[in-house]
Formats: C-alpha cells, structure tokens, sequence
C-alpha cells in the first residue's frame, strides 16, 4: 500500500481444502465493487485479538485483504497469495462459528510478485512463518500479519487478471475460468449503477441494466464445456438478452441484459452469473449472486392512476350525456377513454426497453 494508513487491519485467508473454499477465493475475485461476499470460521480458526474486535464491534469498517491459502504447514510448497481488498460490513460469531461480511473494494496489484510457482512458494513460506511468529500459532483469521508488496491504484481490469494469472499457477486453478463482472450499467446510457451499503442493487422498474462480464483461462479443453450463464427469478427482474453462452475461448467479455419489472410494488431479487462445467467436478467453479431491489416507480404508479380515472370517466361520459346528445361526440369520448386504459393498462403497465 501506499501509505501506513492504507495497509488493510484484517487478513482473511481461504483455503482449498474444500471445492467451496476455494470458490470463496474466485468469488470474491467476481464481484463487482460494492457487492458483498461472507466469509465463515470456526472459532478456532480465528485469533484471539480478532474475537475480541468482533465482540466489542470495533472490527466494522476495518479494511480487509482477502488471500488465498495452501499448504500453510507444508516446508515447500505452501502458496499464500492476496486476492482482494474488503471492508468488513458486519462481524458476529453464532454458535462459534464466526461470520464476517465483507463489501468488495479494490482489486490488489500483484506486479511485485513473480509469475514463477516457485518463487511465490518461497516467499508465501516466509509470510506464512511471520503469521504463526506474530500469533503464536497459524490462525486464517488474523490481525497481526507482515506488510504485503501490494497496492491498490491503477487499471482494475489489469489488475485483476494479474492476480488471476498467478493464482493459476496453484493446481486448485490451473483448469478454472476466473470471472469479473464491472459495475452495472444503465442499457440506454452510461450512467452506473452502484451498490447500497448493504450490498444490494437497486433499480428502478423503468432502470433496464447490463452487466459487462469478462473471463479469463490459464489453458483452453474442449471437454468438460464451459457455460457462462445468468439466471434471476424470471418475474421481477429477468434477462432480456441471451441468458448463456458456450465459452469456446481463454478469454473474452460478453453483456447480460437486465429488465426489472415491479408493477404494482417493490421486489427483493436476485442475481446470479456461473462460469463453468455445467456438471459439478473437481475443478472450483466461478459464481457470483447478489440481491437486487425493484423499486416501483411513484410517479409512473401516479400516472396509471390518472390517466386510468380520466379513461374510465370518459368511457363513462356518453351514458351520462344520454341518447339525445350527439352520437358522433359518444363515439369519440369512448374511443379516447378505451385508449387511455389501454395504455395504463398495457403500455404503462410494462417497463420501457
């Protein structure tokens, strides 16, 4: 980092010995800035120092680094390697099991460290020692843990796929597919969308949304076939572009096209973008899933409400009038009034593409 102040308080480590696990690491890599990943422990895997923080509540808004972890006990071959930067949202431990929440940030510049397996072997070993020298003993959930050589400014997209690479030199990654997906963007403008505090994003239901999505492979197979794909409830929010896509590439970037639809009332949905096989094996597999809040818009519910009143009134107009007005002017106020509930009713009543 490029000041003290900046040097993350939390270290979080994953590991591979759960499939799990190591998707935790390629998720977190995923999300977009602002969206939310939860990390859980055993209470015996966090240090001593960190419980007492989530106890007190002095851990939230701490600045996290995520890492990912290998053979922490191994003389040769341990693997140790920043992922991400966090801020931790919410901390608590149920039933001692500890839960953090943490907001994504900033992807980490890696360009100190070697694209050599070895090498990065060599130096994780050392950072690994300096974690049990400072703890007393090896904990993946530590407040004591040595300066890594890494920042924070410069481009995200190289900087991501900079960490990807080296993570692939790791056998839990040498065959996976790493994912990111950008902030999402409104589909008639430029304009972003960001994240609330909690996580969540919100649009509104005349607010359609694409998600630029970008991918990256160490090496490319034929077999097992890769899908890219995103999948919502199909209701509230749902995917007006193609909803998957064969990946027949290392790399590449794609779209997905979101189209909320709240007509009467806000909606929670949700989100979800996989990259992978489509059959579950061995190899971890990227995904990312965030919730998203349709927001029923107040004005447009006003003008249905309108201009449904003013049709109905209309269409109601001729009866009022009576037989002995003129049958042209009838036909004319009940042609309006039929077309004014059309449109609040069908026109109105679907989002704009």
């Amino acid at each position: 980092m490029s000041s003290q102040e900046e040097r993350p308080q939390v270290l979080l480590l994953s590991s591979n010995l759960r499939r799990r696990y190591a998707e935790d690491i390629l998720t977190a890599l995923a999300l977009p800035r602002g969206a939310t990943i939860q990390f859980r422990y055993e209470a015996q895997y966090v240090a001593p120092p960190l419980q007492q923080k989530v106890a007190n509540g002095t851990v939230l808004q701490q600045r996290a680094l995520i890492g990912f972890i290998a053979d922490a006990t191994s003389p040769t071959d341990a693997y140790l390697l920043p992922v991400r930067v966090a801020e931790i949202v919410a901390a608590e431990c149920v039933a001692e099991v500890f839960l953090f929440k943490l907001r994504v940030t900033d992807h980490v510049d890696l360009d100190d460290y070697s694209l050599s397996r070895l090498e990065i072997g060599t130096e994780s070993r050392k950072a690994i020692d300096k974690i049990i020298e400072g703890n007393g003993a090896y904990y993946p959930a530590v407040l004591k843990f040595p300066a890594f050589p890494i920042r924070t400014n410069g481009d995200q997209a190289q900087l991501w796929i900079s960490v990807a690479r080296r993570l692939a030199l790791h056998a839990t990654f040498e065959n996976a597919y790493f994912m990111r997906v950008d902030q999402p963007v409104h589909l008639a403008s430029a304009a972003a969308f960001s994240f609330e505090p909690e996580g969540r994003l919100s649009l509104g239901d005349l607010q359609p949304a694409r998600l630029p999505v970008s991918f990256y492979a160490q090496r490319y197979t034929e077999t097992p076939k890769i899908t890219l794909a995103c999948d919502t409830d199909g209701r509230f929010l749902r995917v007006s572009s193609d909803a998957s896509h064969d990946v027949a590439l290392r790399y590449d970037s794609t779209e997905f096209w979101l189209q909320p639809d709240a007509s009467f009332f806000d909606a929670l949905t949700h989100v979800t973008i996989r990259l992978g096989p489509e059959e579950a094996g061995p190899t971890p597999v990227a995904a990312v899933r965030f919730p998203v809040i349709i927001k029923h818009s107040r004005v447009r519910l006003i003008s249905r409400v309108v201009i449904s009143a003013l049709g109905a009134f209309l269409v109601a107009t001729p009866a009022i009038l009576g037989v002995h007005s003129s049958l042209t002017l009838r036909i004319v106020l009940a042609v309006i009034g039929s077309a004014a509930l059309s449109a609040a009713t069908i026109v109105m009543g679907r989002p704009r593409s």
